[in-house]
């Protein structure tokens, strides 16, 4: 067992569109600046930084310029867009901030999945993942609402593994996109909502993030564990179709179930995406041996949001974050994964009151997570200055 160094209102129905895409889909700032972070990364970090490409972020195209100077900053030279919209809602504009960022920011299609009773939702779906994939969509987004927000005619709600959105996730693999999918959330957000749950302060600033209770047709919501089940067996359901587990296959409280389904899983990655505090709260050794032992599956995400009024980083705060933040925020990410540091802030401070330890891991390493295994997956192309 991987030691621990320490001990839902209601989800708010999306539809998918570009704006309410980020607005559900991405999270946010850390709510100090921390110049000695950075200083303290610069000395311990002494190799030149590695080229990184993000597979998880969520930007609004109007602050694109905005996104792409924190990814030169942070040398990552690609970033996936995961609310790249769909065509005709988004994706051609997306399409077209790729072509003028020469490829630095391509886009993750994304489909409204709420139609699955509509007998034209079949085609709807081919049709949409065709053109996305001609209009050169990397990949597909399935955000939580799929288990946690998407309700059918019968007014019940839709599980992760229903079978009308087999064409779905069959589909994308027909045309060879990866599907980065969120099913469930932090555990603490299936516990009651009080200051006794260890995420009180991000639920007291977004309720509807919490799933304890009754969902809004006045039944329970799903367990925590009911919905990994139900991604399990999702991914059984497709070999052919490759998913990326979005915040460390959604279960960083657990990094024992993430490996075994990892080992069961030929078709199955994970991303890091707003989870280095919790998984980093978990041995320093054991997580450093699990990186290494599923080097070729483990991808670097952020969760980076950008928008007009300012950035989110981890997950949202009660007010965006700066720029300046940002640098703290990637800082402290490359702190983990590249050095021994212990005892260290983490990226997202409202997400908990503790401290990690850096895994430190081999160069090697280090490179399929920041960008080899991306460009496989992705079938991307680096883009170097």
């Amino acid at each position: 067992m991987i030691g621990r160094k320490l001990p839902a209102s209601k989800q708010v129905l999306c539809t998918v569109s570009l704006g309410l895409l980020l607005a559900c889909g991405t999270s946010a700032p850390p709510r100090e600046n921390a110049p000695e972070a950075v200083a303290g990364a610069a000395k311990a970090r002494t190799a030149p930084p590695l080229p990184r490409v993000d597979v998880h972020m969520h930007v609004d195209l109007r602050a694109a310029g905005e996104a792409l100077a924190i990814m030169a900053e942070q040398n990552i030279v690609i970033g996936l867009n995961a609310s790249g919209g769909e065509a005709g809602f988004g994706l051609e504009a997306s399409q077209e901030v790729a072509a003028r960022s020469a490829g630095r920011l391509l886009p993750l299609c994304n489909l409204r999945l709420s139609g699955l009773d509509d007998p034209r939702f079949p085609a709807y779906v081919t049709g949409s993942l065709e053109r996305c994939r001609a209009l050169g969509g990397k990949g597909l987004k399935i955000a939580k609402v799929l288990g946690l927000g998407i309700f059918d005619a019968r007014e019940e709600l839709v599980p992760v593994d229903d079978a009308r959105l087999d064409i779905v996730f069959e589909t994308a693999g027909r045309l060879e996109l990866p599907v980065l999918i969120h099913s469930a959330d932090p555990k603490a957000f299936f516990e009651p909502p009080n200051e006794q749950n260890e995420r009180y302060a991000e639920l007291r600033v977004h309720p509807g993030w919490s799933f304890y209770g009754n969902a809004p047709n006045g039944k329970p919501w799903p367990s925590w564990q009911a919905l990994l089940e139900q991604l399990g067996r999702r991914i059984a359901r497709h070999p052919g179709t490759i998913f990326m587990g979005a915040h460390f296959g959604n279960a960083a409280e657990e990094p024992e179930r993430v490996a075994r389904m990892l080992s069961q899983h030929a078709n199955y990655v994970i991303d890091t995406a707003a989870r280095v505090p919790e998984f980093g709260r978990h041995d320093a050794a054991r997580m450093r041996a699990l990186f290494i032992e599923h080097q070729d599956r483990i991808l670097f995400g952020s969760d980076l949001g950008v928008g007009l009024e300012g950035l989110t980083l981890g997950s949202g705060d009660e007010r965006p974050g700066t720029r300046a933040e940002s640098r703290v925020f990637f800082e402290r990410h490359f702190l983990y994964f590249e050095t021994r540091t212990s005892r260290m802030p983490h990226p997202t401070p409202i997400q908990g009151n503790w401290t990690v330890d850096g895994i430190g891991l081999p160069r090697a390493v280090l490179k399929k997570l920041y960008a080899d295994n991306a460009v496989r997956i992705f079938k991307l192309k680096l883009q170097r200055d």
